[in-house]
């Protein structure tokens, strides 16, 4: 019985000194503290309901802001964006924990006393403002047992901002092919999809090939059109531009770099070897490999984080300029988008002429074919740009030099007559930034010369900021010749990491100018020497190969053996006779580079030039990830806009949420 003792003594109270109980003192305490303990579960259980509508009003305007945010970049106004704000919050009010369904916000915003205006201080509304949506919402819930201690009601609100950040990837896409333009056929509306000749990706597809790049007034702009039809991506081309490969195999850039449309947008700057600046903790050290994974996430995660590129301007300037990744760091990009889009997608990209830069350099590319007859003077024979990036600073001086390699060429017979056959207007060459200066070729003359397709160098020189030496090489049509094959690369750049490693190369050979029309005999390749010092074998899979419709290839494998560290050139000779109705000989020439031990940072010293920025929208995807010879395609539905932040290329925006203040 000792415990009941206890508790009797608790309730009643012990005798005193002068043997009264105390029993009725303890037991008003006693009672206080009960009441008190209620009210604290009472109000702890109060607090408990307003942390749980806090939580519900808070995700209830999160989804309303990113709702309206994604409205308006989906092109829908100002006020189509408010109505579905207000949908969503309906459909969330109708389940709030408390019971208690909140109203929607007033029309006209509630600021707090003495801020009126002040989007900071929004109480209770949707504000629109500056590519931003902000929504507070507020609602009143009763204490229940905070009423025992003279608590009656809390207002608990809900605030959330979302701002549309341009969601720029790390793909800069050509704006023209074969510049300067206009193409020698389909030159008409509609154009043909035809990327030998002349094409301005960000005019509509039936316009693109029209005018040249200096001259636009033919071409129209592209814009949204119809919806995306899955099963004729290429439908509607008075809307859109015309589908082109934007990433991978197919977008190689038109001087032949290697670059196949990933850029790394953490390296800017580039108007001398030392002006670079990099951001989100990339530096001149870090690997190609990690700066590639680093490039990718931006793709998988949503967007790149920043600092956004300024608004381009002509001539382009040192932040206009982003470092390019190697065309052999293509895939990983390609399988970072294709885990987050698929076809029907639209996507901000960054914009390029056409030609990839190096530091300090400049460019001579290719006329194209030049068309000649047997015997007799051609006033214009055709045209090529020289461009050059802001640390270049000489005159560039053209040349034609002869293709020394072959006999039966028509300049080392002189039957392309003079020491020079060609005039080049201006000589020498002030190259401007962008898309560079033209230079017309004129007066050529030949005299009884074979008809065929040969082979020239032109020869570009510059005695400042040090003397450079550049040779492109070009093709001569001499007569009536119907049957031609065209040399490509899978990559025109190979880097091993030390010497004594294999550089690889896919060589394909592809009926030309008419696919149908078949070259008829095989094609001899070789490599021209004197090759380097110190490289090893040098061998074809297969040293000939018969040009075919869909393209025939054959792997060219050059040891490095024992090279020094630097950068290599080795020129590929393809040569054979067609089977015209009177056999023509076909001679083209490729150089392809081969970098042994290159510096460890990728894109520290080649570029391209931003132009402006583009909406486009995908059309076709990879089928079998991880295929680094797959593409993505895709048009333009923007034309190329200066400015990142124009409201036409909202739709390349991504809704994020962001901090209140």
């Amino acid at each position: 019985m000792p415990a009941l003792l206890r508790l009797s003594r608790a309730i009643h109270g012990r005798r005193g000194a002068n043997g009264r109980r105390d029993g009725g003192q303890v037991l008003v305490i006693f009672a206080l503290s009960i009441a008190l303990l209620f009210a604290a579960a009472g109000l702890a259980f109060d607090i408990g309901r307003f942390y749980s509508e806090r939580r519900f009003l808070q995700n209830a305007a999160d989804a309303a802001a990113l709702a309206a945010a994604n409205a308006m970049i989906e092109g829908r106004s100002q006020t189509e964006a408010d109505t579905i704000a207000r949908a969503i919050l309906a459909s969330n009010f109708s389940h709030d924990p408390n019971g208690v369904t909140p109203s929607l916000p007033p029309s006209t915003p509630v600021y707090e006393s003495g801020h009126s205006g002040d989007p900071v201080y929004l109480i209770n509304g949707i504000l629109f403002s500056g590519g931003e949506v902000r929504v507070a919402v507020q609602n009143g819930i009763n204490y229940s047992f905070g009423r025992a201690v003279g608590l009656t009601s809390s207002v608990i609100g809900g605030q959330a901002r979302v701002k549309s950040i341009a969601n720029v990837l790390p793909i800069a896409v050509r704006r023209y092919v074969n510049s300067p333009g206009p193409a020698t056929t389909n030159t008409t509306s509609p154009c043909a999809d035809n990327e030998t000749e002349f094409l301005d990706f960000f005019a509509t597809a039936d316009t693109a090939c029209l005018g040249t790049d200096t001259n636009s007034a033919l071409r129209i702009e592209p814009s949204v059109g119809s919806t995306f039809d899955s099963s004729n991506p290429a439908s509607d081309s008075s809307h859109h531009g015309p589908v082109m490969s934007i990433l991978g195999q197919g977008a190689q850039p038109g001087n032949g770099a290697d670059f196949r449309g990933f850029v790394a947008l953490d390296i800017r700057n580039f108007a001398t070897a030392t002006s670079q600046l990099y951001y989100n903790n990339v530096t001149a050290g870090t690997g190609s490999n990690t700066l590639k994974a680093m490039e990718s996430n931006w793709i998988t995660v949503g967007g790149y984080p920043g600092p956004q590129f300024p608004a381009a301007i002509t001539p382009p300037d040192a932040n206009d300029q982003v470092g390019i990744m190697s065309g052999n760091s293509t895939g990983a990009a390609i399988d970072a988008a294709s885990e987050r889009f698929v076809a029907g997608d639209e996507v901000l990209v960054l914009v390029y002429p056409g030609d990839v830069m190096s530091i300090p350099d400049f460019t001579v590319g290719s006329p194209g074919t030049l068309s000649l007859p047997t015997t007799g003077t051609t006033a214009s024979v055709g045209s090529l740009k020289v461009s050059r990036n802001q640390a270049f600073s000489g005159l560039v001086t053209l040349t034609t030099l002869a293709d020394t390699l072959d006999a039966a060429n028509p300049m080392v017979l002189g039957t392309l007559v003079g020491a020079d056959p060609f005039t080049y207007t201006p000589n020498g060459v002030n190259p401007s930034l962008g898309n560079g200066t033209s230079v017309s070729i004129t007066n050529a003359t030949t005299s009884g010369a074979t008809p065929g397709i040969y082979a020239l160098w032109i020869r570009g020189q510059a005695g400042a900021p040090y003397l450079t030496t550049k040779y492109t090489p070009i093709a001569i049509q001499i007569g009536t010749v119907t049957r031609d094959f065209a040399l490509t690369a899978d990559t025109s750049s190979q880097d091993v990491a030390a010497a004594g490693a294999d550089a690889t190369f896919t060589l394909t050979l592809q009926n030309s100018p008419n696919k149908n029309t078949n070259f008829g005999n095989p094609v001899t390749l070789s490599v021209d020497g004197p090759t380097p010092a110190g490289v090893g074998p040098i061998t074809f899979a297969s040293p000939t190969v018969t040009p075919s419709k869909a393209g025939n290839s054959t792997t060219l494998t050059i040891n490095t053996g024992t090279m020094a560290v630097g950068d290599y050139t080795f020129t590929i000779r393809a040569t054979g006779m067609n089977n015209d109705a009177t056999s023509r000989k076909v001679t083209h020439l490729m150089t392809l580079t081969v970098r042994v031990a290159p510096a460890s940072a990728s894109g520290n010293d080649q570029y391209v030039d931003v132009v402006g920025f583009a909406v486009m929208r995908i059309t076709n995807m990879p089928s079998v990830k991880g295929d680094p010879s797959n593409a993505i395609y895709a048009y333009a539905i923007t034309p190329v806009i200066a400015d990142p932040n124009d409201p036409r290329l909202a739709r390349g925006q991504v809704a994020k949420l962001v901090p209140w203040n």
